[in-house]
């Protein structure tokens, strides 16, 4: 059993400038403030990549410090305003997640598609309002960021 869900936010800036700050440390961070940080792996983070390539394991922080998920990132594709990862997570047999950051009238447009698949089929009935509860906020940061 698979969940998903697709958001879009409109904003009023280039989507070069939106997509810098989204694909960095600190932008990827900003966006789950304050209930979540996510601690990548050390070192630089591509900004292209021609092949897949796994990133490494990259521990979700519940309030900055508490680990309660892993995702062992691995991007199919990234190049500028776009990734598509399909990684597996501790509580997720799959998890993809597709960004693109478009122009759009007055701004850019950023859509995030994402599609998972439970461990425990029990799990999707409380993992995908969650998930989109995380998303939401997400983007709840990006348009409060960039108004």
């Amino acid at each position: 059993m698979f969940g998903h869900f697709t958001l879009r936010s409109r904003l009023p800036r280039p989507p070069e400038a939106v997509w810098a700050d989204a694909a960095s440390r600190r932008g990827i961070n900003d966006e789950f403030f304050p209930w979540l940080r996510m601690r990548l792996p050390p070192g630089e983070l591509p900004a292209r990549l021609d092949q897949p390539a796994r990133i490494g394991r990259c521990w979700m922080l519940l309030l900055g410090c508490l680990p309660v998920e892993y995702d062992e990132l691995t991007l199919l594709r990234l190049e500028p305003g776009a990734f598509d990862e399909r990684s597996s997570m501790l509580g997720q047999r799959v998890w993809w997640h597709r960004r693109r950051v478009r122009a759009a009238a007055g701004g850019c447009e950023v859509v995030d598609r994402v599609a998972f698949q439970p461990r425990c089929a029990w799990m999707l009935p409380v993992c995908r309002p969650l998930f989109r509860l995380v998303f939401a906020w997400r983007h709840y940061r990006l348009r409060r960021r960039y108004r």
